[in-house]
């Protein structure tokens, strides 16, 4: 009994740690405001859903940080800012 219990407690603070918004940051490579797609400096790539505000100051070079819905993945806020003020 006591195994199973602790079963379920390891479990369930896994699945709460995996529903946990997550955040990417970096370099803006590119910035495509059609398709709504961020590259950054290191490769990965973000597709901003239609819904969530992008910052008008994004763009190459500007530093940005996003953060995403840990239960779809979907990003949910997008910062921008100067390498300088990051």
């Amino acid at each position: 009994m006591t195994r199973i219990l602790a079963s379920l407690a390891a479990l369930a603070l896994l699945s709460g740690s995996a529903m946990a918004a997550s955040t990417i940051s970096g370099t803006v490579r590119s910035y495509d405001s059609q398709a709504r797609t961020i590259v950054l400096e290191d490769g990965s790539t973000v597709s901003v859903p239609l819904h969530v505000g992008v910052p008008a100051n994004l763009g190459a070079g500007s530093y940005a940080k996003v953060q995403f819905d840990g239960e779809t993945g979907d990003a949910t806020t997008v910062f921008s800012g100067s390498l300088a003020g990051n």
